[in-house]
């Protein structure tokens, strides 16, 4: 019987979600690039170091557009499990809502 190793679960678990998250993807792609320049951009260290920079910071803002959707969709389905709850619609021109599908 052949077992996963931890090793293969995490590389799995990474690229399951690099496949979930294609800007995520992006950005790993682009730091993995920086180390061996290969667009040979990076003449000096400074250069090299804003790079990183701006890869972590790139990085950062999709893990957290990622996070703040996650919580957005989390708290819609919790609301939208709870009883005589209904979700925000638009009204009619006459001011009432439109019936439940």
């Amino acid at each position: 019987m052949s077992h996963i190793s931890t090793s293969d679960q995490e590389d799995q678990a990474i690229l399951q979600a690099l496949k979930r998250n294609p800007d995520l993807k992006a950005c790993f792609l682009e730091m993995i690039d920086i180390p061996t320049d290969t667009a040979n951009q990076l003449n000096l260290g400074d250069d090299a170091e804003d790079a990183v920079i701006h890869a972590i910071q790139k990085t950062g803002a999709v893990l957290l557009k990622e996070w703040a959707q996650n919580k957005a969709d989390k708290a819609e389905q919790e609301t939208r499990e709870q009883p005589g709850v209904r979700m925000h619609e638009k009204k009619r021109c006459c001011g009432t809502h439109p019936s439940p599908k």
